[in-house]
Parts: structure tokens; sequence; C-alpha cells
């Protein structure tokens, strides 16, 4: 299993296959009536797809990535920011609230934008794995890997963030994945790309790993209440796989685990995660594994904090 948790479940032909035909008569009877409960969805994600969705508050001031998937589709949260570690699944769940409301939601336009060609194409892979049978009938033809419209006219678009790529149509949805790599101007115009329409309200979700001291990501979370986002949170410790067999003492986590991964219910493997820690900075593994405040490496002075150093003073004529 990887990182994200995704296994694929196969190409059998859903007119033969009786479990594939099962599925497709459970995929019909969502399409008609939606998912009544939170608890419902994540069932028939992790059954479909085989994905392992935490759902355990693992650090009390953070979120689980079941919150965020379930928030996203109920609309409970219209505009929000997913802040999480490398390997925590985000784009992953950007990726399946995505095709969830593709698939059972007609009409839903979806514009995604990379930080990068790479991160584009990491989106695309997710999508392409979700569209496997009993949905790939729902599918007007091969997803592409930039734009995929189903019969049900939903469509997704999906690019590398650009002057080019911010222009042009306006869909309800906007997905900006990795926005600590986007160019700030190339941020500015994308968050004026939904727009409401069909009965379909506009929202704009954010993914990134803080990677940056002063960075786009900063600033997105520091203005986030202003700007009306709904911050989820996560770190390695929340999708961390549960620990049930090994010894607290001499761990390679315990200076951060504090015995919490006994409670997780995540899918990050425990061993690559003390491998990890290993071989990064100290810096790296805060910022980008345990969300902390972002690396200040690189920078002149790596003390410096505006709110200390910087004092309002008025010259004299």
């Amino acid at each position: 299993m990887s990182h994200s948790g995704f296994t694929n479940m196969g190409t059998a032909n859903v007119m033969t296959d009786p479990r594939i035909r099962l599925m497709a008569q459970r995929v019909e009877h969502h399409r008609a009536k939606g998912f009544q409960s939170p608890e419902e969805l994540l069932r028939f994600c992790e059954g479909f797809w085989d994905i392992k969705i935490p759902r355990q508050r693992v650090c009390l001031d953070h979120s689980c990535l079941a919150e965020y998937i379930t928030a996203a589709w109920f609309e409970d949260s219209m505009d929000c920011v997913c802040w999480a570690n490398r390997g925590g699944g985000k784009t992953m769940a950007g990726a399946l609230v995505t095709w969830l409301e593709s698939v059972f939601k007609a009409a839903c336009e979806t514009k995604v934008l990379g930080g990068s060609g790479e991160q584009s194409l990491r989106m695309y892979n997710h999508v392409k794995k979700f569209n496997s049978e009993p949905f790939r009938h729902l599918a007007r033809g091969e997803a592409l890997k930039t734009y995929t419209e189903l019969v049900n006219g939903s469509s997704i678009q999906i690019l590398t963030a650009s002057t080019r790529s911010v222009r042009g149509p306006h869909p309800q949805k906007l997905r900006l994945d990795e926005v600590d790599e986007f160019d700030d101007k190339i941020y500015e115009a994308a968050l004026l790309i939904p727009l409401s329409s069909g009965g379909i309200a506009a929202s704009t979700h954010i993914y990134s790993t803080m990677h940056k001291s002063y960075g786009l990501m900063n600033r997105v979370i520091e203005e986030a209440a202003e700007s009306g986002f709904r911050i989820f949170k996560w770190c390695i410790l929340d999708v961390l796989e549960r620990c049930v067999d090994r010894e607290c003492e001499g761990c390679g986590l315990w200076e951060d685990c504090g015995g919490k991964a006994r409670n997780a219910s995540g899918f990050y493997p425990i061993k690559d995660a003390i491998e990890h820690k290993r071989k990064v900075s100290k810096d790296t593994w805060n910022s980008e594994m345990l969300c902390h405040q972002p690396s200040r490496e690189g920078l002149i002075y790596k003390e410096f904090d505006i709110s200390i150093h910087v004092v309002d003073f008025k010259f004299k004529d």
C-alpha cells in the first residue's frame, strides 16, 4: 500500500463480474439518493477504493483527514485550506472529493491547478485510479491528463498553475494543489476562477505543505480567517498507522509521538516515518512533517521574527 492509502481495485468487466455489477448498482443508488451521513460516505470510499481514511484526531489541535472529506462533500466548508505533511494524503483527498462531486453531482465542473507539472500529474494519477470499475462507464472515454468529461455533464480539468491556466471558463470548483509553489500573482488571479452555476455553489479548496518561511502558504494560513477559509490541519502523527507492537522506550518517534500512535488510524508506515526523521534536518522534519513553523534554512537571519524585530517608528521631518 502506498502512503496515500490507495490500492487499485482491478479492471473486471462491469457486465460479467457479479461483484462489480452489485457495486455498480450501489453507485447508481447514491447517484440518485446521495449520501445520508458522513459514515455512509466514508464507508463507501473505503469499500470501493480500498482507501484507509484516518478518522482519529491524534493531535488534539489538528483535524483528521476524514473531517475534510466529509465537510467538503456535505458543503460544511465551501472554502478551505488543507495544511498537511508530505505524504499525508492531501492530493489523494483532493482527487477523491473532486471525483465524488463530479460523479454524484451532475454538471459539476472543477479546475485543478498544481504548483508544478509533477504535482498536476500526481492529481491526475489519483483521478485516473478513482475512474475504475464500476465508474469507468460514467466517463466519456478515458480520463485524460488535462481533461476528463463525464456523461452527467461534469468535468475535471487538471493543469499546471500559470498565467494562461487561470484564464478562460469559470467552473464552480477550484482546487489548488501545493500552493506554496505558486507565484503570488497567479494565485491571486486563480481565486477569481470559481463561479456558482446550475445550483452548485462556488468553492475553493487549497492543499499544501508549508515549505517556506514567509512563503505563500504561510500567508494563506495567516489570512485564512479574514478570507473566510476554514483550516484543516494534520501532520504525520495524524496519518500514522496504529502502533500495536513497538516499545515506546528507545523509539525514534517518541520525542514527537509520546505514545499518541497507540490511538492512530492512518496509513503512513511507522518504520518509514522513523527512517525519514533520521535522514532529514530537525527544521525540515518540524515544518514538513509535523507542520510546525516552516523551515528557515537558507535565510540570512534564521532567527528573524517580524513580531519581535520590527518596530513601528516614525522619522521626524
